[in-house]
């Protein structure tokens, strides 16, 4: 049996406002929902509302030969209730079909398994609650936060009861061995793994609109002639983020037309079958388990986390962060909590990202990396400033209790 599986990631992270020295300890919103709202819907008629109707066709004309995988963060879910009531019906009609697997994810798109493991196990169980609450399905495989992943991760989730994962195909880390099979974690050995294929994904998610590319114009069978001339095509894990479907590259590249034509081509000349990880790791047995010590992901060139980590102002922030957690939940106080497990979007994290710097975007100070990080550090300090405030105002409260206490227990003769 040969496969092709389809993963679409769907996020879009809250928009903070500009916020100030001079607003530390005196303005406690920090997101600018105004902002959140018109970006959501902008990115929804370029992109989420076409494709979901696209997928929908599809469906309606294969029927269980095709079926699709989302990944849609807890951030995400909660900004369609708020700001595109409509958009969210789009995808619950999507998925009532049964040819939608949702996968799990943390909730608020972060970076937490590789620095908490509770926090990480806490989001997962808050986005699996949440999934259920929505679109009535608990998932049973998952992917992280841009398909961070190592082996650690595989046994916290294998021990939290999932099946298995979608993760990046990094070549450093495979080797001579092809992304296109079922493969297992190996310390948690029933935890399987699928391998984004790196080259086709990209081909689509980076390479399809660029005119100098070798392979540009690329169309469907062209596409499908690449897969089958490897003989490893058992499993053909393509993934990408949702949005390149009309938003990173806009109708008139032919990105509509060129998935409309992959299931025809695909039935056409090929015995191929569209599922979902869950039905291939139900009817795909490991061929190995592979290592992977460190941390990948399908970010940059390196395939690791220097995305979001790789520079001083990222690493300061995210240690930052994270310092805060044993008083923020201890704290027990919802909104700064809320808050504080915001602040972890691995979105925020790529905005300080150095590396592509020029005149041009230093200038800018919507763009610029440093703002970023001033901004993020800014809200940081209050939210410091709240748990310090939070706990003076308790201990004012603990003596209060104490002193009359002792007050009831003065014997009067």
């Amino acid at each position: 049996m040969n496969a092709i599986c389809l993963n679409f990631k769907v996020h879009l992270p809250y928009q903070y406002k500009k916020y100030h020295f001079f607003n530390i300890g005196s303005d406690h919103e920090y997101v600018d929902y105004e902002a959140g709202k018109h970006m959501l819907r902008q990115v929804a008629q370029r992109c989420y509302m076409p494709a979901n109707a696209m997928m929908m066709d599809l469906i309606e004309k294969y029927g269980n030969k095709v079926s699709f995988t989302f990944t849609i963060s807890g951030t995400m879910m909660e900004m369609m209730q708020i700001f595109a009531p409509e958009l969210l019906n789009s995808f619950k009609q999507l998925i009532t079909t049964g040819r939608i697997e949702l996968m799990a994810t943390p909730y608020y798109h972060s970076l937490a398994a590789i620095k908490s493991s509770d926090e990480f196990k806490k989001q997962v169980k808050m986005h699996q609650k949440k999934t259920m609450e929505i679109f009535g399905v608990k998932p049973r495989n998952f992917i992280n936060t841009d398909m961070v992943y190592a082996d650690y991760i595989g046994v916290i989730l294998s021990e939290m009861g999932f099946k298995g994962a979608v993760v990046e195909g990094a070549k450093h880390v495979l080797g001579w061995r092809s992304p296109n099979y079922v493969y297992s974690n190996p310390i948690a050995r029933n935890f399987k793994l699928l391998f984004r294929n790196q080259d086709l994904s990209d081909d689509i998610a980076i390479r399809f609109s660029n005119t100098f590319w070798t392979g540009y114009p690329l169309t469907a069978e062209k596409f499908l002639d690449w897969i089958m001339r490897d003989p490893n095509h058992r499993t053909i894990t393509i993934a990408m983020d949702y949005r390149v479907l009309g938003d990173y590259m806009d109708t008139s590249s032919g990105i509509f037309h060129f998935f409309t034509n992959i299931p025809r081509t695909v039935f056409q000349y090929t015995d191929f079958q569209f599922l979902t990880p869950d039905e291939i790791f139900n009817k795909m047995d490991s061929v190995a388990a592979v290592y992977i010590p460190n941390e990948t992901s399908w970010q940059a060139a390196e395939r690791d986390t220097s995305f979001w980590l790789g520079n001083d102002l990222q690493r300061d922030f995210f240690n930052k962060l994270y310092a805060l957690e044993e008083a923020v939940k201890y704290s027990n106080d919802k909104a700064l909590l809320n808050d504080w497990r915001r602040l972890q979007d691995a979105d925020y994290l790529g905005d300080m990202n150095l590396r592509w710097l020029t005149e041009q975007n230093i200038s800018n100070k919507k763009f610029s990396p440093y703002n970023a990080y001033i901004n993020l550090v800014n809200i940081y300090n209050d939210l410091e400033m709240r748990i310090q405030q939070l706990k003076f105002s308790r201990m004012v409260v603990r003596k209060k209790m104490r002193n009359e206490k002792s007050e009831e227990l003065v014997f009067e003769p």
